[in-house]
C-alpha cells in the first residue's frame, strides 16, 4: 500500500486540461492546485511524488535497477531540458524536423520525461532517453516537415519508426489518436516484429475511450491509471486495449510559461511509468526477449479478481515482483498480439511485413525494410525509397 495522496482532486478539477497546446490530441494529465509558489531554481524531489514510495523505487535503485544501458524514445511535447530536475539526465532531442508549439505544451513534454529520467524521481534515472516532438495538438510545422512525396515526418508513423530506427527498445506515447492509417499498422508491425515495446495512455475522458487510444493496437501496452491506495482512478479511460494499469497521480509537474509548480493526474503519467518499469526489467533480464519481457507483465500485476477487465487491464503493474520473477519461465509469444475487436496489426499483417511483401508505399522512413513481392510496377517508382528483390519473399520458397 502507497502514501495517501498528497492532494484530494475533485472531479471539475480533473476536467481541466494540462495545456491548451495540446488539449485536442494529448491524453493529458490535468491540472489540480497550484503548490506553493516556486522559481525558477526550485527543484521537484522525490519527496514531491507520491508514486515513488508507493513502488519503493528507492529500493530498486539501491540494488542498482536504473535502466543503465536502455534506451526509451518518448513521442510528446517539447522537453525543457533546463528545468532542474533534469539536470544530469541523458536526453537528445531526436526529432526528424522543426516544429513549434505553444510554451504551455512544454509542461506535457517535460513531466513526461522527468517521470522517467530524472535524476531525484525518475522511475530509470539511467536511461538514455530520445525525444520525438508530434505534430499534435496547436503545432507549427517547418518546411523541413515534408518529404518529398508529401509525407508528415512529424506524424505517428514516422516517429515510430524514427524512434526505432534510433536504437529504441521502449516507445511510450502519452497521447491519443484515431488514426488507423497503414503507415501506422505498419510501424506498430515492424515495433513488433523487432521486439520494441510500445506503452500507450489509455485516456482520462472516464469512459470506453478504445478507438482514441493506441491502445487499441495490437501489441500495444494501454494503461490506465490508479491512484496512491491502488484504486481505480475515476477519470481513467476504459477498453479493450487496456493491458495494465499505474499510478496516475497526483503528480508535481512544472507549468509553462509560468515557471510554477502544479500537481496532476491522468494516464499520461502513468503510462511511462509502466514504460520504466519495462525498461528496469530489460535492465535485470537482458537474456529475455520482448515476449517474454510482456508475458511478465501481465503474469506480475496486482489483480485481486484475476483474470483481465477492461478497466485495469490484467492489474496494476508490479516493478517489484517484475524484478523478482524470471521471465525465462514464460513463452516467446506476444500475449497482446490479438487483444480482439478488431485489433491491428494482425498475425498475418505482422507475417506480411517481415516477409516483405507490404507495398512500399505504405511504410515511412523505416530504414530496416526490404519489398521481396511481385509488384515489378514498384522497381524505381518514387514511391518507393526501400531496397527491392522482386520475388525473394520466404513465403514464396517455403517447403
Amino acid at each position: 500500500m502507497g502514501p495517501s495522496p498528497m492532494v484530494t482532486l475533485n472531479r471539475q478539477m480533473l476536467r481541466v486540461s494540462l495545456t491548451v497546446a495540446c488539449a485536442s490530441a494529448c491524453a493529458l494529465g490535468v491540472v489540480a492546485v497550484p503548490v506553493a509558489p516556486a522559481h525558477a531554481a526550485d527543484t521537484i524531489t522525490a519527496a514531491d511524488q507520491p508514486y515513488f514510495a508507493y513502488y519503493h523505487l528507492d529500493q530498486a535503485r539501491a540494488k542498482g535497477y536504473t535502466g543503465q544501458g536502455v534506451t526509451i524514445a518518448m513521442i510528446d511535447g517539447p522537453v525543457e531540458t533546463s528545468a532542474p530536475e533534469l539536470a544530469g539526465a541523458s536526453i537528445v532531442d531526436n526529432s526528424p524536423c522543426s516544429i513549434e508549439k505553444a510554451p504551455e505544451a512544454t509542461a506535457h513534454g517535460t513531466s513526461t520525461a522527468a517521470l522517467l529520467v530524472a535524476r531525484d524521481y525518475g522511475v530509470v534515472p539511467d536511461a538514455t532517453l530520445h525525444a520525438y516532438r508530434t505534430d499534435a495538438g496547436d503545432a507549427t510545422l517547418g518546411s523541413d516537415c515534408i518529404g518529398n512525396d508529401g509525407t508528415n515526418l512529424a506524424g505517428y508513423p514516422s516517429l515510430i519508426n524514427h524512434a526505432i530506427n534510433d536504437g529504441a527498445q521502449i516507445i511510450t506515447l502519452s497521447l491519443s489518436s484515431s488514426d488507423h492509417s497503414d503507415a501506422l499498422r505498419w510501424a506498430i508491425a515492424r515495433a513488433m516484429s523487432q521486439g520494441v515495446l510500445i506503452t500507450a495512455s489509455a485516456g482520462n475522458e472516464a469512459k470506453d475511450s478504445n478507438e482514441s487510444h493506441f491502445g487499441w493496437w495490437s501489441g500495444v501496452v494501454g494503461v490506465a491509471a490508479v491512484d496512491t491506495n491502488g484504486a481505480r482512478a475515476s477519470y481513467s479511460s476504459w477498453g479493450q486495449g487496456v493491458t495494465t494499469a499505474a499510478v496516475g497521480g497526483p503528480i508535481t509537474i512544472r507549468q509553462y510559461p509560468a515557471n510554477t509548480l502544479v500537481q496532476s493526474v491522468g494516464t499520461s503519467s502513468s503510462a511511462p511509468i509502466v514504460a520504466g518499469f519495462l525498461a528496469l526489467a530489460r535492465q535485470k533480464w537482458p537474456d529475455a526477449t520482448s515476449n517474454q519481457l510482456l508475458q511478465l507483465l501481465v503474469h506480475t500485476t496486482v489483480n485481486p479478481d484475476g483474470g483481465w477487465n477492461q478497466y485495469t487491464g490484467y492489474g496494476v503493474a508490479s516493478p517489484a515482483t517484475m524484478l523478482n520473477t524470471d521471465p525465462s519461465q514464460y513463452p516467446d509469444v506476444n500475449p497482446l498480439a490479438d487483444k480482439g475487436g478488431g485489433s491491428s496489426p494482425t498475425p498475418e499483417e505482422i507475417a506480411q511485413y517481415v516477409d516483405g511483401i507490404v507495398p512500399p508505399v505504405e511504410i515511412v522512413f523505416d530504414n530496416s525494410y526490404t519489398y521481396r513481392g511481385l509488384d515489378e510496377s514498384v522497381v524505381g517508382a518514387s514511391t518507393n525509397p526501400y531496397p527491392t528483390h522482386l520475388g525473394t519473399s520466404p513465403r514464396y520458397h517455403a517447403k
